[in-house]
């Protein structure tokens, strides 16, 4: 089924809250991820929505939930939301209709002078997310294009200055500027008060230059030099995927001046229960303590079993930091449809990222009552994208069949196969728009998106 820029427009801000307001970007970053797709590849330039557009769009929205602006995590092109010649507009009419709701922006922090800055205080309600990468003009000239890269550092110190919450994020290119360039800018975003700082893994498919490729090593090298600095900073620093071992509910860090600090929170804590329950992950932990206004949280600290009490408004972000695993919920989905099923062997296809976790969830999670039935885990590889790709969001279904080919002897033994809903949008179709039908197709045996 084919469907339009506006459909999507509409559903991200029905489903995900999200505004979709311009695909046009002022800079030209390196590690791009509209760049070096392989053919045919379905993603949508909206260029710039008019106002009018933005709203019919806002009818769409929940006053409940975080709008976000720039956030680029569906099939439409997010630029940069300030180059929108009519951004100060819609800020003003948002505002005006939701006065109660937070606006969360995605910026690679170009146009962030002092005019702007105070537009953003007067308006209230605003959290960033700033797409620094280097707080070094030459670095982020060679990395993101950026000419006037001094512009950005004194934005970020107004943001500080005006008290303006913002997240700081770094794309992780130590092979063109050096593991201290990447120290030097968590430090100046930990001076200028970053709530967080997200380091990301670069990403590169196979048709991208072979200088902005690297071995995969660099992934586990990241996570300990991260680890290490984690522990030299006040602000919580996380490595984007991160590489987990364990289902423990370990603090990263806590968010100062957040209701999880005034309670006594602190970096490493271990979450063992919430008011007397048992947490299972960090996604579920997490959940758990957004939703609730008291709670009593039974902690491991330095060996010691310690009680934390958490108050809040429900709804709002305790401040705790954690690395992203797993829902329970979704794990005890799988566990409902075998149980609702008469079979002996389940097959659950993921995403290479997602192999250990998963593993890792089953095990935590599912009933000991399932223990006679057989569940393997085989990952899916990215052959389409190539290079470091590994996410489930960007697996195809062409490398499903793959799979089912090379996987051949254990999937035709299974009863039932699960397939992750990640790649497929609301229309069941893959990002070069084949649909998810003809996996079940080459399958011989029932079938479960989840």
């Amino acid at each position: 089924m084919k469907y339009s820029s506006k459909q999507l427009i509409i559903l991200s801000a029905q489903e995900r809250n999200i505004l979709p307001i311009t695909s046009v970007c002022n800079l030209n970053c390196l590690f791009c991820s509209h760049y070096f797709n392989p053919e045919g590849v379905e993603v949508f330039n909206c260029g710039h929505q008019s106002l009018n557009e933005v709203k019919e769009v806002a009818d769409f929205l929940d006053p409940q939930r975080k709008i976000v602006i720039g956030e680029s995590i569906t099939r439409i092109i997010e630029g940069e939301p300030f180059a929108h010649p009519k951004f100060n507009s819609i800020l003003n009419y948002l505002r005006k209709r939701f006065p109660e709701t937070t606006v969360q922006i995605t910026t690679n922090g170009s146009y962030l002078n002092n005019k702007n800055v105070r537009v953003l205080k007067d308006l209230g309600l605003i959290e960033l997310n700033l797409s620094l990468n280097s707080s070094q003009p030459i670095w982020r000239k060679k990395i993101m294009g950026d000419q006037n890269g001094k512009k950005v550092l004194k934005g970020i110190e107004e943001l500080a200055k005006f008290e303006i919450p913002y997240h700081g994020s770094i794309v992780a290119m130590p092979m063109i500027s050096g593991w201290d360039e990447l120290e030097k800018t968590i430090s100046f975003l930990d001076s200028n008060h970053a709530q967080t700082v997200r380091v990301f893994l670069p990403g590169y498919t196979k048709l991208t230059p072979s200088e902005l490729q690297f071995d995969l090593e660099l992934w586990e090298e990241l996570s300990n030099y991260i680890k290490e600095l984690n522990n030299r900073y006040r602000v919580p620093i996380m490595v984007e995927p991160p590489l987990l071992e364990d289902m423990n509910v370990k603090l990263k860090g806590v968010i100062s001046g957040s209701p999880a600090d005034i309670s006594g929170f602190k970096k490493g804590d271990e979450i063992i229960k919430i008011n007397q329950e048992t947490v299972k992950t960090r996604v579920d932990a997490f959940n758990k303590l957004l939703n609730a206004k008291t709670a009593v949280i039974e902690c491991k600290r330095s060996g010691q079993i310690i009680e934390i009490s958490l108050e809040k408004e429900s709804g709002d972000r305790p401040g705790i930091v954690l690395d992203y695993d797993i829902s329970s919920k979704r794990i005890k989905k799988i566990e409902q449809i075998i149980t609702s099923k008469v079979v002996k062997k389940v097959v659950l296809l993921t995403s290479v990222l997602g192999e250990r976790i998963v593993k890792l969830g089953v095990e935590k999670i599912i009933d000991e009552s399932l223990s006679e039935i057989e569940v393997k885990i085989l990952p899916i590889k990215n052959k389409f994208f190539g290079g470091s790709i590994m996410a489930a969001g960007l697996l195809v279904a062409d490398d499903f069949l793959d799979a089912i080919y090379e996987y051949q002897a254990e999937i035709l033994e299974a009863d039932l196969v699960f397939i992750p809903e990640n790649p497929f949008n609301n229309w069941g179709n893959d990002l070069v728009g084949k649909s998810y039908e003809v996996i079940k197709d080459e399958l011989d045996c029932e079938v479960a998106l989840v």
